[in-house]
């Protein structure tokens, strides 16, 4: 996904009212699939996505539906994960916006669980549309910032 950054350069205009309405609610969209996960509600993370939605991975852009469940099914598999959504940049275009959410997920396992605890830095870019009943993401990509294994303590 190719995007020019220079519309996000300061100095930085007021928005209108209803730009600012809308900054909001494509914002929301990357906070509801974290809440989904993070609850382990699949339904709640897939409504922030269009039934048309495409996602990134490694064989190009796959559509929600079959992208979307291996990685709730990664997520669910950890004890807990907790997404903090952080830093967004929202560009509108009409009935459409490109936002940038920063993100790291902490992956905490349950005790006696051998694997690594995981935290990431992560950069959801996403693509939203005005639907009539509300803002949606269209595509998604995921810029992977940094990993960092966190190793279990050997047991004393």
């Amino acid at each position: 996904m190719e995007f020019d950054v220079a519309c996000w350069r300061g100095p930085a205009l007021p928005l209108t009212p209803e730009e600012l309405a809308d900054h909001y609610a494509a914002g929301q969209l990357c906070k509801i699939y974290a809440l989904g996960m993070d609850l382990r509600d699949y339904d709640l993370a897939r409504s922030a996505f269009a039934d048309e939605a495409k996602i990134q991975g490694k064989a190009g852009l796959e559509p929600v539906d079959e992208s979307l469940p291996a990685t709730y099914a990664v997520a669910s598999s950890f004890k807990a994960t907790q997404h903090l959504i952080a830093n967004q940049y929202v560009a509108l275009n009409g009935d459409q916006a490109t936002v940038w959410s920063y993100g790291v997920a902490h992956h905490k396992v349950a005790k006696g669980d051998e694997r690594d605890e995981i935290i990431a830095g992560v950069q959801y870019r996403d693509i939203c549309r005005r639907y009539p009943t509300g803002w949606l993401i269209v595509e998604r990509s995921i810029a992977n910032q940094w990993v960092d294994m966190q190793p279990r303590a050997s047991k004393i």
